[in-house]
């Protein structure tokens, strides 16, 4: 009987990376990106897919693949506080540290870039169980900035 299957504490815990011929390696760190489909006045934003396209690429970068799920269904509470509705698209890959490392700058300039040419009020993203908020975005550098 398998060690997960059995109620005898004693008997060997079962291997799945073995038992179904996986790496021994495995990523246990999740990042997930939320592209918008509003801006902060509520107004629909013409090139979500642009912005998820982009994203997809990071994290792909950062993950070796990643997943883009279908548009959910969403709100947050605008600056009234009325509840502003919006289909974003999440997505998410499973993080390898050493690439996540490398690509942090990328991924900063990205998600502060997108925040500021979107018009949000704040852009969120969750990482290894934890949800965080960038509430102002980073000036748009020159293209002298962005080749250093």
């Amino acid at each position: 009987m398998l060690g997960w299957m059995s109620e005898a504490p004693e008997e060997e815990a079962l291997d799945l990376a073995q038992a179904l011929g996986a790496e021994d390696q495995t990523s246990v760190q999740v990042l997930t990106l939320y592209i918008p489909s509003k801006d902060r006045l509520d107004q629909d934003l013409a090139n979500q897919r642009r912005w998820v396209m982009e994203a997809a690429e990071i994290l792909a970068q950062i993950g070796g693949g990643v997943t883009i799920l279908s548009p959910v269904e969403g709100g947050w509470v605008g600056e009234v506080g009325e509840i502003v509705w919006e289909t974003p698209v999440v997505l998410y890959t499973y993080v390898r540290p050493d690439e996540l490392i490398a690509t942090l700058p990328h991924l900063r300039r990205f998600l502060h870039r997108m925040g500021r040419e979107t018009g949000q009020g704040e852009i969120a993203f969750e990482f290894d169980g934890s949800f965080y908020r960038i509430l102002s975005f980073d000036e748009e550098e020159s293209d002298d900035q962005t080749r250093a």
